[in-house]
């Protein structure tokens, strides 16, 4: 593996999330490594139950509920979701089939793209300090 760049440009990430031959879990935890301040462990962690899509906002996270007002999700991440999620009601917001993804896979698969996993929140969150 071959890390080509320590931070996702926002055509980058673009890019990553249109390609469809990249697993729809993995590519929707980089949007949302992307867009917010969750770390990567905390996503890997989130039930589908800790998603309320229809009021699109993330209600919980290890366990613990995210205040009201926060854990906003934008329409992009609200779509990914409910295309990751599908009919299923219960189980992992990440998996693949019904295995939740593993940290090795998610460091795997963003490294086979030339990125760092962390490089996603890092190179979100330049852009949002870029941003009037």
């Amino acid at each position: 593996m071959t890390l080509t760049d320590e931070r996702i440009t926002p055509e980058r990430l673009d890019e990553l999330l249109a390609d469809d031959s990249i697993d729809m879990a993995h590519r929707t935890l980089w949007l949302l490594l992307w867009e917010g301040e969750l770390r990567v462990l905390d996503l890997l962690s989130m039930e589908i139950g800790d998603v309320d899509l229809a009021a699109g906002r993330v209600t919980g996270v290890c366990g613990r509920a995210v205040p009201e007002g926060e854990g906003v999700l934008s329409e992009r991440a609200v779509r990914m979701l409910a295309r990751l999620v599908g009919d299923r009601e219960t189980g992992p917001l990440f998996a693949t089939g019904a295995r939740a993804l593993s940290w090795e896979q998610v460091m795997q698969t963003a490294g086979d793209q030339g990125h760092a996993i962390h490089a996603f929140r890092a190179g979100g969150r330049l852009h949002r300090r870029d941003e009037p």
